[in-house]
């Protein structure tokens, strides 16, 4: 009978380990996605928000609407480098490159390790900086090779940011850009400039509201003046 009893477990036996094997590649399985999950833009954008909520200082991803609202404002011809800060996840670099602006022209300015990592990957081409945009001639020093600024398109929470970094950044870019060069900023402010200090050397050109973001936002474009 026992003899019997043991032939008759033998399929249990067998089910239960198919069903451990099974359980093994589901699990390691999962463990990639949720890896791939995290590793994708907007989990990367989501993880980010969650560690550095101001930094990151928006509740969505740009579009891709109000990236190529940004890029639109840039002209992609000339020698000056075209300077992007804050870029994340790189959908306004995606749109430069698309407007035509060359790779060699483009300096990405990003300071979180997670998503210049993720750039970098994307944008093989593309120089990626890491570093602090209230210190932007110190971070483009030797990439930029002694070329001029001819544009920057900044993607930075100008209204979450500390006032005095806020200041900093906005010093660098009156230094960096000369008269008749281009600013380009978005904010949720959908009237009047998101900073007072936007007016110091800089008018607006335009600034038209794109609807079809989350929330919607503004692209002013500015021109440096004397």
């Amino acid at each position: 009978m026992l003899k019997n009893a043991g032939v008759a477990l033998l399929p249990l036996i067998e089910g239960l380990r198919a069903a451990g094997a099974v359980g093994l590649r589901y699990a390691a399985g999962s463990r990639r996605m949720a890896g791939a999950i995290r590793a994708a833009p907007m989990g990367l954008f989501l993880r980010e928000l969650l560690d550095a909520p101001a930094g990151v200082g928006a509740v969505w991803p740009s579009s891709e609407h109000l990236a190529r609202g940004m890029a639109a404002r840039i002209d992609p011809r000339g020698d000056g480098l075209v300077v992007e800060l804050g870029a994340g996840t790189g959908v306004v670099t995606r749109a430069l490159l698309d407007r035509g602006v060359p790779a060699d022209r483009l300096r990405v300015v990003e300071c979180s390790p997670a998503f210049v990592r993720h750039l970098r990957r994307r944008f093989p081409g593309v120089i990626i900086l890491r570093g602090d945009a209230a210190r932007l001639s110190d971070v483009l020093d030797e990439s930029a090779a002694g070329r001029p600024v001819d544009a920057i398109v900044s993607s930075l929470p100008l209204r979450s940011l500390d006032p005095a970094v806020v200041s900093a950044v906005l010093d660098q870019c009156r230094t960096l850009l000369r008269p008749g060069c281009t600013l380009v900023q978005f904010t949720y402010a959908l009237r009047g400039l998101p900073v007072a200090g936007l007016s110091e050397g800089f008018m607006v050109r335009d600034d038209p509201v794109v609807w079809a973001n989350l929330p919607p936002a503004r692209v002013i474009a500015l021109e440096r003046t004397d």
